[in-house]
């Protein structure tokens, strides 16, 4: 097969080969990248049930978007080889690293951890691994690690059918001859041909760490009928012989890992993941305690021992009292939830032992100890923003309904819910709050369109203003009640990009005593905030750069310290009254450019191919002028900035670093020598531009509202862009090296281009009719072209408008295309029923020549909740 080429691969070298296929190294000449391709033998495909199961579990190991799953590319056939083609990994395979010598402790639980997270979200898909073995993963020099081979997955959920390879017998295996290493890490069930589900992969993974620990084979005998039989009547060699000075926790994780009783293993590999990361906090700490070793003594050295010890103790005690300060104890950071999805807004019950949370739109409680959670709302509206009463009894949470919010109430154990009060559609698109005043008396809610925050009593409904913003101020929102209730703190909005922290001191009936006080000097965006049980400080989320951080800062006010806490994005901050806890929501979104070829190429052909990605968020390509290269927004370094690529995706190069604020919008200028794009790194969001080249970014616009979403003109002389300066966003228009702005529309406009002659401007609506409208490039006449448009998802490229349609319960996600000269729509790509499109930002760029077309594809999108004990 070597110097072949199967449609747009050319085979290179063989890399290895297995029982479902011959793996090769290619290059794929469409990307110029290198890629892996596992052909099947045709012995293998000469049976259409085996060949349709091998397509069908490729399938399934394609849907796994996740960093430590290896990426499927391609699904083919070409002159009667099928083949899979996947991403190459360059690496050492687990079974190569380990070579009879074990890991480091430190190594084991780092690798570990990858596998397991990678396995929770397989098993989430209901996929079976169903062959996880060292020789199956591979670990890149960076560390990161890649499950190799999902080549024998099974979907869970799905019927077994005898003989369709889904479970495989002892006398199978035998007369199959197997290879032993396969066999050493299989489960129970499997070796005895049982039905499988996940916990057969807990079973295989507990192999694999054992083996990683130890540098030994949990189950091997000298034929392949020994090791079955070892697999299925005896336990391995205990862990502190094979490998003395290993935690007794990791003994304990792997020994459950390997029961042979099915309810006694781990029923999930999320708990088995969260057991690891744990271990792996203590390990790096220092704090990890191995497994005691058992020295032969006397009797009475042990006697002699003890007093020894106890008169040792009793002098260190007591010269502790008169000594040694206390030590705070360490931190510790687990996963509170590991649920598929979002869980966000946690809360803390007063005693601090159970945690309430959103979760799929309804209102969970969980005991921090552990057990499931209870659900305590089942409608279909979003439920979200739980809260606590001061007595435990009852949660009050937000319901969004058609006809706006609804604060309700219901027993934090289950039972009837209890309106409060509805706030119309007019009022929040995102209602804050609610905060439960500590005498139990009222709730304070607040959010977009309420001006200012309300108070609710609990008893009668009755609404009070607590503060009051005039039309077109912004909004308060994240109201916390200090522990005495003395006082409220809260976020007030600048603009759409910023805001400010305040303090509000409040009088015994909760009505405002004089005006609120700032408790910080610097302009965030918040997610969140909370009081310390003692009333000494506040710790709140707030955005630096793309990142979403958790600060404290003093009640009396001053400067923010930030928490130590890490994650990509920490948001809503809970602080329990007892048990020194804090939990926050852990977001976890990964997006990544993709592409498809234009109207041009055949139908069959346009199969979704990644071209820039990363493990961060990918956003907001656009091709140059001449449709050489790409400029696109990424998250990769820690702070979302500008990046430009060549148009096959290689190149990639960040242009500037542009600290402490978020960017957004690149769009090139005609000649291709500058970049323009917005930021709100002074606040409010202003209009930079950059050389193409890269290097120092320079401001153009100063005005304290918001200047989002600039483009050029054809001719390179002035920028458009999206300004609400006159009360609402509107599109303006401003020579393009800076200067004074001149409004173009009246009736709502955001996110210009202009036509490719430069007679008119188009333009998007977010709110209003919506659409994409078309006015002359001076100003003048509006006049609705295009209904289905929405902003961020649409395109001017020559005399069309490319534009991207979400799914509907009617038909799936599309693109289609506007031919502006005929009138005529039509369709250009049809998405998989499963594709996840971006919804903000520009999520669509078309080249020049109309040959390729980029999206945003959302490959990860999900959130924890995580928890810190000894939060001091």
């Amino acid at each position: 097969m070597t110097g072949r080429t199967l449609l747009h691969y050319q085979i290179l070298e063989k890399l290895g080969e297995g029982g479902m296929g011959v793996v090769y190294k290619a290059r794929d000449t469409h990307l110029d990248r290198l890629a892996a391709l596992k052909v099947l033998p045709r012995e293998r495909v000469a049976d259409p049930e085996r060949k349709e199961r091998f397509i069908r579990e490729a399938r399934a190991a394609s849907a796994l978007n996740h960093p430590n799953i290896i990426t499927i590319y391609d699904i083919d056939r070409q002159d009667g080889v099928d083949f899979i083609a996947m991403e190459y990994v360059e690496g050492r395979t687990l079974e190569g690293m380990i070579a009879g010598r074990g890991l480091k402790l430190g190594e084991t639980l780092k690798y570990g951890v990858q596998v397991a997270d990678a396995l929770a979200r397989a098993h989430a898909a209901g996929i079976v691994h169903r062959d996880l073995k060292p020789a199956n993963v591979m670990v890149r020099e960076d560390g990161l690690v890649k499950i190799l081979d999902f080549g024998l997955a099974k979907l869970s959920a799905g019927e077994e059918q005898p003989g369709d390879g889904a479970t495989v017998s002892l006398q199978q295996l035998t007369e199959r001859g197997a290879i032993l290493g396969t066999l050493s890490y299989m489960s129970p069930e499997q070796a005895e041909g049982r039905r499988l589900d996940h916990r057969s992969d807990i079973f295989s993974f507990g192999a694999m760490i054992y083996e990683m620990v130890t540098g030994q084979r949990a189950f091997r005998g000298e034929t392949r009928v020994s090791t079955l039989a070892a697999i299925v009547n005896q336990d391995p060699k205990p862990l502190g012989e094979a490998a003395p000075g290993a935690p007794r926790d990791l003994e304990k994780i792997i020994a459950r890992c390997l029961r042979k009783d099915l309810d006694r293993r781990f029923q999930h590999m999320d708990d088995v993941k969260v057991a690891l990361l744990e271990l792996k906090e203590e390990s790096d700490s220092g704090r990890l305690a191995p497994l005691p070793e058992s020295p032969r003594v006397s009797r009475r050295s042990l006697w002699w021992l003890a007093a020894t010890v106890a008169v040792a103790l009793a002098g260190v005690f007591l010269a502790g009292r008169r000594t040694a300060p206390e030590s705070t104890p360490a931190w510790r950071v687990t996963p509170l939830t590991t649920y598929a999805g979002h869980e966000f807004s946690p809360a803390f019950s007063p005693d601090g032992n159970q945690v309430a949370f959103s979760h799929q739109g309804d209102i969970y409680v969980k005991l921090i100890d552990g057990g499931p959670p209870l659900r305590l709302t089942t409608d279909p509206a979003l439920d979200a923003t739980p809260c606590w009463s001061p007595d435990g009894r009852r949660i009050a949470f937000v319901r969004a309904v058609s006809s706006g919010r609804d604060l309700l109430v219901v027993p934090a154990l289950g039972g009837p819910e209890r309106r409060l009060a509805h706030f119309d559609a007019l009022a929040p698109a995102q209602t804050s709050g609610p905060a439960w005043s500590p005498d139990g008396r009222f709730l304070v809610v607040g959010g977009d369109g309420l001006r200012g925050l309300v108070q609710v009593a609990v008893e009668s409904g009755e609404i009070r203003r607590v503060t009051t913003l005039e039309t077109g101020q912004g909004s308060d929102y994240h109201p916390a009640f200090s522990p005495d209730g003395r006082a409220v703190a809260f976020a007030r909005g600048i603009s759409a990009f910023s805001a400010t922290l305040l303090v509000l001191a409040l009088g015994a009936d909760g009505t405002a005593q004089g005006q609120p006080r700032p408790l910080i000097d610097q302009q965030m965006q918040f997610q969140g905030l909370d009081w310390s049980p003692d009333g000494r400080f506040v710790v709140f989320s707030g955005d630096v750069g793309s990142r979403s951080l958790l600060w404290r800062v003093p009640a009396s006010g001053g400067v923010p310290a930030q928490l130590p806490v890490e994650s990509e994005s920490a948001t809503a901050p809970s602080l329990a009254r007892r048990g020194n806890r804090l939990a926050y929501r852990r977001i976890n979104i990964d997006t990544n450019l993709w592409q498809i070829p234009g109207p041009a190429e055949p139908a069959a052909a346009k199969q979704p191919v990644l071209l820039i990605g990363s493990t961060y968020a990918d956003r907001e390509p656009q091709f140059s002028p001449d449709g050489k290269r790409i400029v696109f927004t990424s998250t990769r370094t820690g702070s979302l900035a500008v990046w430009r690529a060549d148009r096959d995706g290689s190149n990639q190069v960040q242009l500037f670093v542009l600290e402490g604020g978020r960017v957004g919008s690149p769009r090139w200028s005609p000649d291709g020598q500058w970049i323009v794009f917005d930021s709100h790194s002074k606040g409010s969001s202003d209009l930079y531009v950059v050389s193409s080249e890269g290097g120092a970014a320079r401001r153009l616009t100063t005005d304290p509202s918001d200047e989002i979403r600039p483009s050029y003109s054809r001719d390179g002389k002035w920028l458009y862009f999206s300004s609400p300066r006159s009360g609402r966003t509107e599109i303006w228009r401003m020579p393009a090296s800076g200067g004074a702005a001149v409004q173009l529309t009246r009736k709502r406009g955001y996110e210009p281009f202009e036509s490719a002659d430069g007679r008119f401007l188009f333009y998007g609506q977010q709110s209003g009719t919506g659409g994409i409208w078309r006015i002359p490039s001076a100003g003048g006449e509006e006049t609705l072209v295009l209904p289905e448009g929405v902003s961020g998802r649409w395109a001017v490229v020559g005399d069309s408008i490319y534009y991207m349609e979400f799914a509907t319960p009617e038909r799936p996600a599309r693109i289609s295309v506007l031919r502006m000269a005929t009138g005529q729509k039509t369709e250009v790509f049809r998405f998989p029923a499963n594709a996840r499109l971006r919804t903000g930002g520009t999520a669509l760029t078309v080249s020049p020549d109309e040959r390729s077309i980029l999206y945003v594809h959302v490959d990860r999108d999900e959130s924890d909740l995580m928890l810190v004990e000894n939060f001091q």
